[in-house]
């Protein structure tokens, strides 16, 4: 099976010269442990705690486990031996060699507690995410001053579409998986593996309606409230089922920018599915007519913008800060971008082709900040034209190519 190199494997091997034990979570299914085997030297032994057998290994004798299994290693699976991050401390504090343990987890929030109790500044982790289009097309990743952005190949409006429900699973892009059969499928797991084990999830088919639900937020501001009416359950269970799903992977989130502070608040969160692939699945749009039928395909579209985004800052540890804009006299901006010089980059994203300076009056009310930089709409257009002195038309084209 060929492999298809993954932008984020740069930023691993920079971690492995640096750390002793380096480790790489991620929704399940991305592509984790195929990288780490890719890369790996054949002195470099493979484990998965998948198989119930060492995962018993592990947690009832975790010495003698790392004995038979001492690096360099891969462990996939990490969370399912929580036992073994003792022991993988005291290997590592009775060394100075670098680059031992490569960890593999989809369980996030049972991950970080071991880490947090045992290896906290001891390890380096990594998030890798679904696919981003650069992975796909081999193609470069965004520049964030608009200057420097250069339209490649034209997308249409058309094209969107098709890539949003394709969806950016490496076995649906690469492996030409039936893409229905396959969302069904990761649901499924996603549910028995990820879900079933934790205590704050009683009831598997309510958090199956709630992810539907949820998937019909993408591109929008949460109101906790809502979602809570909608599938019958408390303010306190949604933010909590919230946080589930971002620390598994599938749904992530930007923030308010609080203009008159300078800095974002922590509430009212914007809602972005990391694959627009499987909220497309949850939403029940099985064809590219639904879809173009969808009445918020633009807040679908806004989610898989800045998805894009959020994994290629990802993929190469850039320190943009996302976020977006709302006041009380209707000025609103879609996405702020605060580069590492604390400069706010404004922009709005529409899925039009057709687009003109009134859609970015929000940014006025930014005209009395003086760190705002470069900034534009980003749509369908197929060629890029100034919009004003600072502001630019930005096809998708350039900013996911």
């Amino acid at each position: 099976m060929k492999y298809y190199n993954r932008d984020i494997k740069e930023l691993f091997l920079e971690y492995t010269q640096n750390f002793k034990t380096v480790l790489v979570t991620g929704p399940r299914q991305v592509g984790k442990t195929t990288m780490l085997k890719e890369i790996k030297s054949r002195a470099r032994k493979y484990v998965t705690l998948d198989d119930i057998e060492l995962r018993a290994f592990a947690n009832n004798n975790p010495k003698e486990f790392l004995k038979k299994y001492c690096p360099p290693v891969i462990i996939d699976e990490i969370q399912y031996a929580p036992n073994l991050f003792s022991y993988i401390k005291i290997y590592c504090d009775n060394t100075d060699k670098r680059d031992l343990f490569w960890l593999t987890g989809s369980q996030k929030i049972q991950i970080m507690k071991g880490v947090s109790e045992t290896l906290v500044g001891r390890m380096g982790v990594l998030e890798m995410t679904p696919l981003t289009d650069r992975e796909i097309n081999s193609l470069k990743f965004l520049p964030l001053n608009v200057n420097e952005l250069t339209p490649s190949d034209y997308i249409s409006k058309n094209d969107v579409v098709d890539k949003m429900f394709k969806g950016s699973m490496p076995d649906v892009i690469f492996h030409n998986v039936d893409r229905a059969f396959y969302y069904k499928s990761y649901i499924n797991l996603y549910l028995d593996r990820d879900i079933r084990e934790l205590k704050d999830v009683q009831d598997l088919e309510t958090f199956r309606s709630f992810m539907a639900i949820v998937a019909s937020k993408c591109g929008q501001i949460v109101n906790y409230s809502n979602l809570a009416n909608e599938i019958g359950i408390s303010d306190k269970t949604v933010k909590t089922w919230l946080s589930i799903l971002e620390n598994t992977g599938i749904i992530s989130f930007i923030y308010q920018y609080k203009k008159d502070e300078f800095k974002k608040l922590k509430t009212h969160p914007k809602l972005i599915f990391m694959d627009t692939g499987l909220a497309i699945y949850l939403l029940g749009l099985n064809s590219i007519t639904a879809i173009n039928k969808y009445t918020f395909l633009g807040n679908l579209y806004e989610s898989y913008v800045i998805s894009e985004i959020i994994k290629n800052n990802n993929n190469f540890n850039l320190e943009y800060q996302l976020s977006y804009y709302r006041d009380k006299n209707g000025n609103e901006v879609d996405l702020i971008i605060t580069d590492e010089d604390n400069v706010l980059h404004l922009f709005e994203i529409k899925m039009n082709s057709k687009v003109d300076i009134k859609m970015i009056n929000g940014f006025k009310a930014f005209k009395s900040i003086k760190n705002v930089g470069s900034g534009g709409i980003i749509c369908t257009s197929q060629y890029m034209s100034d919009l004003d002195e600072d502001n630019k038309i930005i096809p998708i084209s350039a900013i996911i190519n």
